[in-house]
């Protein structure tokens, strides 16, 4: 959190008020934020003009001149605020801009970071491919799954599989294709990657819709919050009815991540993976 949807929310929030805009400061109240290259890399994108605001999973970008970029990635608890937060304030850097607009990057937990890129390539393609794009097909997705053994849920966590992707909305579209989360990512036939593929696309589409699921510190840039989280039907709710069956949903672990789901409408098939 904050994952695909989050971030496309942000991204598409931002754009509008920063592209043409050159760099005018970048200000960092804590310098930890810039990792081990330092405080000092990100001087060497003031002045640079942003052409362009994109997302690659969960990485926010701001595309400079040069192919160049200053990567945003919020992790856990940031967010990217326009305006002063009113609430929960821990500001670890502002980025200023020639038409007086400013990106304030608010982290509770101090895990995001801002890096500045010379050249973007490496970023870019050491990610998996992105779930909403037209080149990712059910075929390319079990392709990707039949070269793993690792539990389902595990598997599209992994940002090297799929891009964007993080803990909400893989259980949510696992609920949807009626897979159980230790289900063997290369166990899967066909079919069941086709539902899992139609899921994972619709999933993000609705919650990018909904503008994000608030459900921890997560707003959007002007302080609103999104409304995705009200139509999950499984993350975050141990122990409520399953919309579809009345059970009472569980939660397991998987690779040391909480996982929700219905013990009847995802049931154990028998090639359960160890979490």
């Amino acid at each position: 959190m904050p994952e695909l949807p989050e971030v496309e929310t942000i991204r598409r929030a931002i754009e509008p008020c920063i592209v043409g805009a050159r760099i005018s400061d970048v200000s960092l109240l804590d310098p930890s934020i810039a990792g081990p290259e330092g405080p000092e890399s990100l001087q060497a994108a003031v002045g640079a003009t942003v052409r362009a605001v994109l997302r690659r999973g969960k990485h926010l970008i701001l595309l400079l001149n040069g192919n160049r970029g200053v990567v945003l990635h919020l992790r856990m608890t940031g967010a990217i605020l326009l305006q002063e937060p009113a609430t929960k304030a821990r500001v670890r850097a502002v980025l200023s801009f020639s038409n007086g607009e400013k990106l304030l990057f608010n982290d509770m937990r101090r895990l995001g970071t801002i890096r500045h890129y010379q050249d973007m390539k490496p970023l870019l393609q050491r990610l998996g491919p992105e779930p909403l794009d037209e080149d990712f097909t059910a075929d390319s997705l079990k392709e990707s799954l039949s070269r793993h053994r690792i539990p389902i849920k595990a598997a599209l966590l992994d940002q090297h599989i799929v891009a964007g992707v993080g803990n909400m909305y893989a259980d949510e579209a696992l609920f949807l294709a009626r897979i159980h989360p230790m289900t063997p990512a290369r166990n899967l036939d066909i079919p069941r990657v086709a539902s899992l593929w139609k899921a994972l696309r619709q999933v993000l589409t609705d919650a990018i819709g909904s503008k994000g699921a608030s459900v921890s510190t997560y707003a959007l840039p002007n302080g609103e919050h999104g409304t995705a989280h009200f139509g999950f039907n499984v993350a975050h709710k141990k122990g409520e009815p399953c919309p579809r069956c009345g059970m009472a949903l569980q939660r397991v672990m998987v690779r040391k991540r909480g996982s929700y789901y219905c013990p009847t409408c995802q049931p154990p098939s028998g090639d359960t993976a160890g979490g």
